[in-house]
C-alpha cells in the first residue's frame, strides 16, 4: 500500500475535525453569546438583585397540585421526570394504558380539593408536554387557577388576570406556535404581590399602634 494513500484519508480527517468539530461549533457559539447571550446561557430567571438565578424561563418546577405549599400559586404541567432537563422525555403513555388513566385520576382529585374537576379542566394541567419539562402552560389552563390563586392569596381577580396577560407570550413571529404563559414569570408576580401585601400589613399595623400611643 502506497504511504500516500493513507496520509491523504488521515489528513482530510484531521481537517474534518478542525473545520466541523471546533471551528463551526465554535463560531456558532460565539455568535449566540452575541447575539443570544440569555439563550445560550440557559435563559436564567433572577430576582430581587439575587446573584443565583432562581430557574430557567424554559424549564417547568414543581408547581403541582397536591402540594399545599403551591396552593397558592399557579400550576404547572405534569412531568414524569420532576423537569429535569438532563433526561427529557415524556413517559408517551397511550390512551389506553392505565398507568396514565391512574395518574390523571390522581392529578383530578388533587385538583378538586380546590377546583371542580369537571370537563372544563383544561387539558394540559393533566398531560404531559413532549419533553416533561415545559415551562409553560396555555393561557386558559391559567384563567381557570384564577379563582383559586384570589381565594388563597386575596390577590383579585382582576389583577391576576392582569398578570396572565403581561406573562403571555404569543406564537414566534405571530405564525409559530400558540399563546403560552410562563408559569414561573407569572408566580414570581403571585409572589412580589404577596410581599406588597405583607409590608402594607406591617405599615397599617404599625400605624394603628402609633394611632393608639397617640390617643394615650
Amino acid at each position: 500500500m502506497n504511504r500516500q494513500d493513507l496520509t491523504v484519508p488521515l489528513r482530510l480527517l484531521g481537517v474534518s475535525l478542525l473545520v466541523f468539530g471546533l471551528l463551526y461549533q465554535g463560531s456558532l457559539m460565539a455568535i449566540g453569546d452575541v447575539l443570544f447571550p440569555n439563550n445560550t446561557a440557559g435563559s436564567p430567571v433572577y430576582i430581587d438583585g439575587q446573584e443565583e438565578p432562581v430557574g430557567s424561563q424554559m424549564i417547568g418546577q414543581q408547581f403541582r397540585p397536591g402540594q399545599p405549599e403551591d396552593a397558592q400559586y399557579f400550576w404547572a404541567r405534569p412531568s414524569a421526570n420532576d423537569y429535569n432537563a438532563m433526561t427529557s422525555a415524556s413517559t408517551n403513555w397511550g390512551p389506553t394504558n392505565p398507568q396514565l388513566t391512574n395518574r390523571v385520576r390522581a392529578d383530578l382529585r388533587n385538583i378538586s380539593q380546590y377546583e371542580t374537576p369537571d370537563d372544563s379542566v383544561p387539558v394540559n394541567l393533566v398531560s404531559e408536554s413532549g419533553s416533561s419539562y415545559d415551562a409553560h402552560i396555555s393561557p386558559a389552563a391559567a384563567e381557570y387557577q384564577v379563582p383559586r390563586v384570589a381565594n388563597q392569596t386575596g390577590i383579585s381577580e382582576q389583577r391576576l388576570n392582569e398578570m396572565i396577560e403581561e406573562a403571555t407570550a404569543g406564537p414566534w413571529l405571530g405564525v409559530w406556535g400558540h399563546e403560552r404563559v410562563n408559569t414561573l414569570e407569572l408566580n414570581i408576580m403571585v409572589r412580589n404581590a404577596l410581599d406588597e401585601q405583607t409590608t402594607a400589613d406591617q405599615n397599617s399595623d404599625m400605624n394603628a399602634s402609633k394611632s393608639v400611643e397617640g390617643d394615650h
